[in-house]
């Protein structure tokens, strides 16, 4: 089955996670430390930004794509709550990273998006009964 919607904001936000990722890599390697160790304070603002990435990112694509192969939903509104996701996620990590008062705003709107979705998912697995 075809799924071009789910592979672009799943492809987009991979690449923001492995972004965040890469952001926090070269800031352990110089500070030399290891995953056992006490995070020193310049690096606790990347490594939670990567982290609630990798927390939230799977969830919203596995949504994307339940909703997507169900075949019940529009390509147009996939895409809108596709591109609501990336730019909650890409909201939240800059809010994390640069101390920009987004960071709640691209919470919200994650636990929004992630609301719908959720609501579609049920609503057309019941239509389907």
């Amino acid at each position: 089955m075809d799924i071009p919607v789910t592979l672009l904001y799943g492809g987009l936000t991979a690449l923001l996670l492995t972004l965040l990722g890469l952001n926090v890599s070269p800031l352990r390697l110089r500070g030399k430390v290891r995953s056992s160790q006490p995070l020193p304070s310049p690096l606790h603002r990347p490594w939670r930004a990567h982290g609630n990435a990798a927390e939230w990112i799977p969830i919203g694509i596995i949504l994307l794509l339940a909703l997507e192969l169900s075949g019940r939903i529009p390509r147009a509104p996939l895409h809108a709550l596709g591109g609501s996701f990336l730019l909650a996620r890409l909201l939240h990590a800059a809010g994390h990273l640069t101390r920009w008062r987004v960071r709640a705003l691209g919470a919200g709107l994650t636990y929004l998006v992630l609301a719908v979705m959720s609501v579609l998912a049920i609503w057309s697995r019941l239509a389907a009964a």
